[in-house]
């Protein structure tokens, strides 16, 4: 067997770092640095852009004109720090695009201080985070919502600075009646009512980490889980309080609920595999690291590796239930709602996916570890060669159409078109109903030029958006502008 070496153990983990890197680079970064971005991302950057701007108000957001006049889809917390940041640095599509990065290496940064506080007596798992955030970024859709400045990302890290207090809170000798532990618990709250203002109940999980907590490793005394749960449910109640005493908020938040929450809930808005299926659903957004799970216990349990010290696997074991445990009670609630897509696990991906680590890192490594040094060697330089062309797919990318290239192209030829250059130019544009009712043409139209598209039965305006159902309107000619599978229609 060959000895173990320092260095060559240096080089695992710096081949590790690198994958890291590639992942960072082809699942975030490269998609950063394009113009397109996820439809409800372009719709929070432009409420956020037309807030700073002074359309709307706090609780009343605005869209458009003729689209989310009043936007009541979302609590608007994600908006209102957008819009913060579009008063500081101007408008432009690297505000959202910054904006969605920052959160990413803040919820990386938090979940490495939530890391080390589970493993600080564990030298060995303490050096396996990036493994950690690597099959998080393998994970579900965790690298496409950063992409694309989806809401999960603030939900998460609201969600994991809760879940890092209430540890802090527990992990230390302080006594019951501290002013600094019930601080602690209150500010974990606080971070669950920013939570629920920024994707409403999703945002309550953090609430069961001190009952898994005492379930899992028997500490602190059962009294004292339920005193912090009760602790935490009446600063949440405090803070609806507020809220509700306050009309534009009450408004606000009556808004969400019959226009979204309920409706969703009830099924009215669409279903996308709830119930049941979130099972499926999060067994396939975590297949990745089931898999690799398997392969560990495999190797474990067929040449004993990262079985040599069994009191260490069992805290390792204890620390992945408990992770785990929390992203289940992140995800599993979902079923209540029909209504439900990959991403909207994305904040319960950091405790799966750290969990999964603590199970599979042991083996792992020792495998690693066992490489002869040539296969070392040349898992580096394949590591550092897959880096390099990691950046040169991001440098290539820089400032291309992306995935919504047609949408961008439709867009910017309509606003060429109809306002020949003019700086300040506001169209009224009308469009037929089944192309009025793609919102990413409103998206890219409102973000982009700040261009409103109405309903051609409430507006008549100068042009026309049609498809071929309805290319020929009375009184309207085709331009023949180029945009292809649609037609822009003049007033003759």
């Amino acid at each position: 067997m060959q000895a173990y070496s320092p260095s060559s153990s240096r080089k695992i983990m710096s081949s590790i770092w690198m994958l890291l890197g590639c992942a960072f680079c082809l699942g975030i970064l490269t998609r950063i640095v394009q113009l397109s971005i996820n439809l409800d991302g372009g719709v929070y950057a432009t409420l956020a852009r037309n807030l700073a701007q002074g359309q709307g108000s706090a609780w009343a957001l605005h869209f458009s004109n003729s689209f989310f006049n009043v936007f009541a889809e979302h609590p608007p917390l994600m908006m209102w720090l957008e819009a913060v940041c579009f008063t500081i640095f101007g408008d432009s599509i690297a505000v959202e695009k910054g904006f969605s990065l920052l959160t990413f290496f803040v919820s990386s940064l938090l979940l490495y201080q939530l890391w080390k506080r589970m493993n600080d007596d564990d030298a060995l798992m303490q050096q396996a985070f990036p493994f950690a955030l690597l099959l998080l970024l393998f994970s579900g859709r965790v690298s496409y919502g950063y992409a694309n400045g989806l809401l999960e990302n603030l939900l998460t890290i609201f969600s994991l600075s809760a879940v890092l207090l209430i540890l802090i809170a527990y992990n230390r000798q302080i006594s019951f009646f501290s002013v600094r532990r019930m601080g602690l618990i209150v500010t974990a709250g606080l971070f669950i009512c920013l939570s629920m203002l920024t994707k409403g109940p999703v945002g309550l999980f953090p609430l069961t980490a001190p009952g898994i907590y005492w379930l899992i490793f028997r500490k602190p005394k059962f009294s004292v889980a339920i005193f912090d749960i009760l602790l935490i449910l009446l600063v949440i109640g405090g803070f609806l309080a507020l809220l509700y005493s306050f009309t534009a908020s009450r408004e606000g938040l009556e808004r969400y609920l019959t226009a979204q929450l309920l409706p969703s809930l009830r099924g009215d808005r669409g279903s996308f595999g709830g119930g049941y299926n979130v099972v499926r659903k999060i067994i396939g957004i975590n297949g990745y690291s089931i898999i690799l799970v398997a392969l560990a216990a495999y190797l474990g349990h067929r040449f004993g590796w990262g079985n040599k010290d069994i009191e260490a696997g069992r805290a390792r074991r204890k620390r992945a239930v408990f992770l785990l445990l929390v992203g289940i009670s992140a995800s599993f609630p979902l079923a209540l709602s029909p209504r439900v897509t990959n991403f909207y696990f994305n904040p319960s991906l950091f405790f799966y996916s750290t969990g999964f680590c603590l199970l599979a890192w042991p083996a792992m490594k020792e495998g690693l570890d066992r490489l002869k040094d040539n296969a070392k060697r040349f898992l580096w330089f394949s590591c550092l060669s897959t880096l390099l062309i990691s950046f040169a797919v991001v440098t290539v990318n820089f400032g291309e159409p992306g995935e919504d290239e047609q949408a961008i192209h439709l867009t910017s030829s309509i606003h060429r078109f109809v306002c020949h250059g003019e700086t300040d130019c506001k169209p009224i544009i009308s469009a037929c109903d089944p192309v009025w009712t793609e919102a990413i043409i409103h998206t890219y139209m409102q973000r982009w030029y700040k261009i409103s598209i109405a309903k051609i039965e409430e507006v008549e305006a100068e042009y026309v958006i049609a498809d071929e159902s309805c290319r020929h309107i009375s009184g309207y000619s085709d331009t023949t502008l180029d945009i292809s599978p649609y037609f822009l229609l003049q007033r003759q």
